[in-house]
């Protein structure tokens, strides 16, 4: 049986990388699920490990990724590249399946490219709990926080305006939304 590419997108401190963890921590190993690590051409937090978080590549080396057809889908955003490798559709084909985390333009190229996907949008209640999830992290000045908030203004409206995903969390409890989260992905793989 052929495995499932499940998209996760979110605005900038929904919380989707600490469920997606959380998800495949608990339930991976029994579903034979796993997280896709992407490729950035971003500097990484001090968090941050290579071939765990990302793959940190150069600008020069993420373009010359984009020439060779490497990504399955790329996009510009956050100041910084973001790619999804290729090869993961054909690990599909054997059974794996996927997390895949992406904004919702790579969203959108992804089920371009794999209309299989099953895309799933997790998100807060007010973009005042993004902020204070981001400004708790500590990682970016209020000037970078101030432009992820626009972002997320405009994903959620968009969201809104011309739904794309199948499926919507709202991560107001983290264990509720993991377990709405998990009950979506068992049941797209039975």
């Amino acid at each position: 049986m052929a495995g499932k590419l499940f998209i996760i997108s979110a605005p900038s401190g929904a919380g989707k990388t600490t469920l997606i963890q959380a998800l495949i921590d608990r339930y991976g190993l029994n579903y034979d699920l796993e997280r896709v690590v992407t490729y950035t051409s971003k500097k990484p937090r001090p968090s941050e490990q290579h071939g765990t978080d990302y793959y940190f590549v150069s600008l020069q080396e993420f373009q010359a990724k984009i020439e060779q057809g490497f990504f399955l889908e790329w996009s510009g955003a956050y100041e910084a590249y973001y790619g999804s490798p290729r090869h993961l559709i054909d690990q599909l084909a054997r059974g794996k399946s996927f997390l895949l985390i992406i904004d919702r333009v790579g969203a959108e190229l992804a089920l371009k490219a794999h209309p299989d996907a099953i895309p799933i949008w997790i998100y807060t209640h007010t973009i005042n709990k993004l902020r204070e999830r981001l400004v708790a992290r500590n990682t970016e000045s209020l000037e970078q926080i101030e432009r992820r908030l626009e972002r997320a203004r405009t994903e959620i409206f968009e969201e809104i305006s011309i739904p794309l995903y199948k499926y919507h969390v709202l991560n107001h409890d983290f264990e509720i939304a993991l377990e709405r989260l998990f009950t979506i992905i068992k049941r797209e793989l039975f």
